[in-house]
C-alpha cells in the first residue's frame, strides 16, 4: 500500500490522470477518512470521480489507530489534519507516501518516511510509456497552472520530460 494526501489525489484527478496511475500502480491506494472527506467536499468532476473510486474500492481507507501521533503531527509540523493523518498511517503502517505540500514533505524527511510527489509521478508515467512525452508536457503544463509549485520545480520536471528518451 501506498498513501496520499488529499491535495496529491485531487491534482491526479484535475490532471485526468487518476484512473491511468490506479490501474499501472504496482499497490493498493489508501487515504484516511479525513482525506476522503478533503477529496469530496466539492461538488465537482474531480471530487465525484475520487468518490466514485472509493465506493468502488479501488481508493482503500484506513482509520488510523494513534490520535495523539496525529496531533502532535499537527503541532510539531504545522501541518492540516489530512496530511497529519496520512503521515501517522504511514508511522502505523510503514508505508510510503505520496504528498505534495512542503510542510509535510518536511515532516517526512523528519520522520524518515519515503515520499514522492504529483510532478514526480508525471515524469515516472512519462519514462515507463504510460503516458505519451507529449501528453505529459500538456499535463505538465497544466499541473504549473493547478498546483501550488515553484518555478524551479517545474522547470526541472519539463526538463526530464523533455530529455526522457521515450516517445
Amino acid at each position: 500500500m501506498i498513501a496520499t494526501d488529499s491535495s496529491s489525489l485531487i491534482l491526479l484527478a484535475k490532471l485526468s490522470i487518476l484512473d491511468k496511475f490506479l490501474q499501472n500502480l504496482k499497490t493498493k491506494l489508501v487515504i484516511t477518512p479525513e482525506v476522503e472527506t478533503e477529496c469530496i467536499l466539492k461538488d465537482s468532476f474531480d471530487a465525484k470521480l475520487i468518490k466514485k473510486r472509493i465506493e468502488e474500492k479501488i481508493i482503500s481507507k484506513k482509520i488510523i489507530n494513534n490520535r495523539n501521533m496525529c496531533n502532535k503531527i499537527i503541532a510539531d509540523f504545522n501541518i492540516g489534519k489530512g496530511e497529519a493523518e496520512t503521515i501517522t498511517l504511514c508511522l502505523e503502517n510503514k508505508l510510503d507516501i505520496i504528498i505534495d505540500d512542503k510542510k509535510a514533505i518536511n515532516a517526512c524527511k523528519v520522520l524518515k518516511i519515503k515520499f514522492t510527489t504529483i510532478p514526480n509521478i508525471l515524469v515516472e508515467m512519462c519514462r515507463k510509456n504510460i503516458i505519451a512525452k507529449s501528453q505529459t508536457e500538456t499535463y505538465a503544463i497544466k499541473l504549473e497552472g493547478i498546483g501550488r509549485y515553484k518555478k524551479e520545480i517545474m522547470e526541472r520536471i519539463k526538463g526530464d520530460i523533455k530529455n526522457d528518451k521515450n516517445e
